[in-house]
C-alpha cells in the first residue's frame, strides 16, 4: 500500500490528482489523507483527516509514504522506518504562502530515507523505484543527532 498525505494546514490538490491518476493506472492500493482540497479522488481510497494512531499505522504499513514536503511527515516516516517521497507545494500555483518547500527539497533529499520529486514525472519515476527505497532505524542516536543538528543549522541559515 502507498500512503499519501497532504497535512492539515493547506490543501494540495495537485499531489492528490497525481496520485489518483497513478492509482488508476497501477495495481497497488493507494490510500490518501486529502485534507480540505477540492479534488475528489476516483481511483484510490481516501479520508479528509485521520486520527494520529490511524495516520501512524498507515505510515508503518506503507511501502512508501508520499507527502508534501513537511518536516512533521518526514519525522513520522523515520520513526516508522518507512521511506518517504516528498513533493513540494508551489507558491506560484497558490499552494503555499512562499516557496520554502521547494527551497528545502535539496537538503531534504540528503536525509536518510527521504526521497524527493518536484514534477509529476519525477514523482512517478521515484514511485517505480520504491522497492529499492529504505529508511534506516532511528535507534542510531548519532544519525538522529546529526538530523537535529542539520535542521537547526538550516533554520539558522547556516546549512549547506
Amino acid at each position: 500500500m502507498i500512503f499519501v498525505a497532504v497535512g492539515t494546514q493547506f490543501s494540495f490538490d495537485r499531489l492528490i490528482q497525481f496520485m489518483d491518476e497513478w492509482a488508476r493506472d497501477n495495481e497497488e492500493e493507494v490510500f490518501a489523507q486529502i485534507g480540505d482540497g477540492e479534488y475528489t479522488p476516483k481511483h484510490m481510497k481516501w479520508e479528509r483527516f485521520l486520527e494520529g494512531d490511524q495516520y501512524n499505522q498507515n505510515i508503518k504499513e506503507a511501502s512508501v509514504f508520499v507527502s508534501h514536503a513537511g518536516m512533521g511527515n518526514i519525522i513520522s516516516a523515520r520513526q516508522q522506518q518507512t521511506p518517504i517521497l516528498v513533493i513540494n507545494r508551489q507558491f506560484e500555483l497558490g499552494e503555499h504562502r512562499n516557496n520554502h518547500q521547494a527551497d528545502g527539497l535539496v537538503w531534504m533529499g540528503k536525509l536518510p530515507g527521504v526521497y524527493t520529486a518536484d514534477t509529476q514525472e519525477t514523482l512517478y519515476q521515484k514511485i517505480a523505484e520504491r522497492v529499492d527505497m529504505h529508511c534506516p532505524a532511528e535507534a542510531d542516536n548519532v544519525k538522529r543527532d546529526q538530523l537535529v543538528q542539520f535542521l537547526g543549522d538550516y533554520i539558522e541559515g547556516s546549512a549547506p
